[in-house]
């Protein structure tokens, strides 16, 4: 569970956030809403650290996790799969989960010999989705998916929406798709 407590931003005389409080229980998915410009994103990187509030609480506990849709691209293994892999939460068992990659990966789009590729070789949208896979696999107590949908096709969209149904812990989506954040959100 996260609290967040007077919580106030500003940039020079623009208040992005004055004073404001929530609380999000296990389980919650909630669909943030609001014109461009009015703090979602700024919520988003207080919650990950990325940016400090001028005042107020952020209660996150220990141990608690949290991913993201990064929008940077940092590839570091030679294909889309092993890449993709990196993302796996590390098993004591020593059990294999690669089939978990490649059936998101399958679900973002990617076709048998994409996932043989090098990252690199991809178009930035592509690059996009790899980024969405990878936070989906890391699997965290809180995740945070600002514009989720921007680069996927409809076949993927439809696979994304069933997939956060299902989404066991909690979830912030930031979207101007409607729709899909009415289907996905609780909140």
């Amino acid at each position: 569970m996260i609290q967040v407590s007077q919580l106030s931003k500003a940039y020079g005389r623009q208040v992005i956030f004055d004073e404001i409080g929530f609380t999000i229980n296990a389980g919650e998915r909630i669909g943030l809403v609001g014109r461009n410009g009015h703090g979602k994103t700024t919520l988003f990187r207080i919650l990950l650290g990325q940016e400090h509030q001028d005042s107020g609480n952020v209660s996150i506990p220990n141990g608690y996790t949290i991913g993201h849709l990064s929008q940077h691209i940092r590839f570091t293994e030679p294909t889309v799969l092993a890449e993709a892999c990196l993302a796996l939460p590390k098993r004591d068992d020593g059990v294999d989960e690669t089939y978990r990659a490649e059936k998101i990966l399958t679900g973002l789009g990617f076709g048998a010999e994409d996932i043989l590729r090098s990252p690199h070789d991809l178009s930035g949208g592509f690059q996009i989705r790899l980024n969405l896979a990878k936070a989906l696999l890391q699997e965290p107590n809180l995740l945070l998916l600002d514009e989720p949908t921007n680069y996927l096709d409809i076949l993927s969209i439809r696979w994304l929406r069933a997939f956060l149904r299902t989404w066991k812990n909690e979830l912030m989506l930031i979207t101007h798709d409607r729709s899909f954040m009415d289907s996905v959100s609780t909140h």
